[in-house]
């Protein structure tokens, strides 16, 4: 009867703590729902196919250009900012290991081997030297009952999965650089093949005007003019070429390919531009690549869910709500459990001296001057700082779809107006060279009709590289079509997902 009396406190005692260890104090974190003053309903710009949903994961197949899909596999696995995003989740995978580790007892191992001699008698007499060997082993273990070193490892997996979101924002902005910069460079090359054909068809001018001039027929002011017209396209094709150079060195800088063999492939890889006359051909062979339409989703979520930044922000956001929790488990008693082992032993002596002890310990905060509320009160703050970051971030990413979407609409609206331009601006300049080696038109009337045609096929190129850059910046302000069911950081293992839910106020911190 004893033995029961004397069960039922320890059980009772027993059944306390564990309740405890099962609840954590602070607010329970839930991610917070799309303000719907910021996300619409449906996208206000005009969208491709209708808005039919698509992945964008393999987008870059989409140009059909083997360089460029090399390019930003280079720049990934060379890149710097790639390998910095990488360290981050290296740090953040260890902070977590560091957090669990807060919850496990510490224990510690001490050895110690001394050498003295002891002092000397009255009657002068010293004793002999001797040898004293310690060893003891330490052990601790702070129980968790309010559930702060738990609120410490929900806040570091978060910052883990804020990190690896990061990692791919960093993929992202980084293809959608290196894919500007390329279609830069070939945007270039179009443009000095067109300066090339005009110089060369003004040297020609320039040299049948001389003819003229020779025989009579024309005045040395139109030879003049048509040396000036010659020296002046010379101009603008070695401007150009300094353009072109700065491009590749973009280029080079971002895939960590040297300048000089970047320079062969984008020479051997160059696409045959379409003669003008080609209407077929013109929009998908005028040297600048495009991709076929890919497809975007029609839902404003679906689209925001796959920004990483969005994803890294919401983390971000968890970790905050977590932090709480910490802030406030810091002004809560503590309770640990403490041993230790020890052995002395004198060499050449006889026996051993062996200690133990264990027991339970507590500490109260009493007073702190306030600091501990000033903590408390930090982490509320840091969390609607984080809160606020949140929400600005995806007004931030409807913006930037809008607007992708709106110059995707315009550019692709505008294509075939400037194509028939140019078709029509380059039959007249056949037309007029033609009539001048006639003697039908003036050399003025003629270089009229050349300026219009050089201006309508550098609009059309600008068109052209319009709708690449247009749908690149859709790519990036869609999110990539990466996400962390479909890519992680190299040796990066996948983070908790369990979510806790978003503090509301400060009643919700708990006791």
């Amino acid at each position: 009867m004893t033995s029961r009396i004397r069960t039922g406190p320890r059980l009772l005692a027993t059944a306390a703590l564990s309740l405890c260890a099962a609840c954590a104090v602070g607010p329970d974190y839930r991610a917070p729902a799309a303000d719907a003053a910021a996300v619409p309903l449906n996208w206000h710009a005009r969208l491709p196919h209708d808005g039919s949903l698509a992945s964008l994961a393999q987008w870059w197949r989409q140009f059909d250009d083997p360089l460029l899909s090399e390019l930003v596999d280079s720049a990934e696995a060379h890149h710097p900012s790639i390998d910095a995003a990488i360290a981050s989740v290296r740090a953040a995978r260890a902070g977590v290991i560091a957090a669990r580790g807060g919850l496990l007892p510490s224990v510690n191992a001490d050895a110690s081997l001394t050498r003295s001699s002891g002092a000397g008698d009255t009657s002068g007499t010293k004793s002999p030297p001797f040898t004293l060997v310690n060893g003891a082993l330490d052990a601790s273990w702070e129980l968790d009952l309010f559930g702060g070193a738990r609120r410490d490892l929900e806040a570091s997996h978060a910052r883990l999965q804020a990190a690896q979101a990061d990692w791919n924002e960093a993929r992202v902005s980084l293809a959608a650089e290196v894919a500007d910069a390329y279609v830069e460079r070939r945007y270039c090359e179009r443009l000095l093949l067109l300066y090339r054909d005009t110089l060369q068809s003004r040297r020609e001018t320039e040299r049948l005007t001389t003819l003229k001039l020779k025989a009579g027929f024309v005045s040395p002011a139109d030879e003049a003019q048509a040396r000036a017209g010659s020296y002046d396209s010379e101009n603008q094709l070695i401007a150009q070429e300094g353009i072109c150079q700065q491009d590749l060195n973009r280029l080079a800088q971002l895939s960590s390919i040297p300048a000089a063999q970047l320079e062969a492939r984008l020479t051997a890889s160059a696409p045959v531009p379409a003669p003008a006359a080609d209407e077929a051909k013109v929009a998908v062979h005028s040297g600048i690549p495009m991709p076929q339409d890919p497809a975007v989703p029609s839902v404003p979520a679906v689209i925001l869910s796959q920004r990483p930044d969005l994803q890294s922000a919401e983390r971000s956001l968890a970790a905050a709500s977590a932090g709480i929790g910490v802030a406030v488990a810091s002004r809560l008693p503590a309770f640990s459990l403490s041993g230790s082992i020890g052995i002395n032993h004198l060499v050449h002596a006889d026996g051993n001296v062996r200690s133990w002890s264990w027991g339970p310990s507590f500490s109260l905060p009493v007073f702190d001057g306030g600091a501990g509320h000033a903590r408390v009160e930090t982490a509320y703050a840091q969390y609607d700082q984080a809160l606020a970051q949140y929400h600005g971030k995806v007004l931030v990413a409807v913006q930037e779809v809008e607007d992708a979407l709106t110059r995707v609409d315009a550019s692709v609206r505008r294509a075939n107006a400037a194509r028939e331009a140019e078709r029509n601006y380059t039959i007249l300049l056949d037309s007029q060279e033609n009539r001048y080696k006639l003697g039908e038109t003036s050399l003025l009337e003629l270089e009229d009709s050349r300026r219009l045609a050089l201006a309508s096929r550098e609009s059309l190129a600008a068109v052209q590289l319009e709708i690449s850059e247009s749908w690149i910046a859709l790519y990036k302000a869609a999110g990539g079509g990466w996400n962390d069911a479909t890519a992680t950081p190299p040796s990066s293992p996948s983070a908790p997902g369990d979510h806790a839910a978003a503090p509301t106020s400060q009643a919700g911190a708990g006791a």
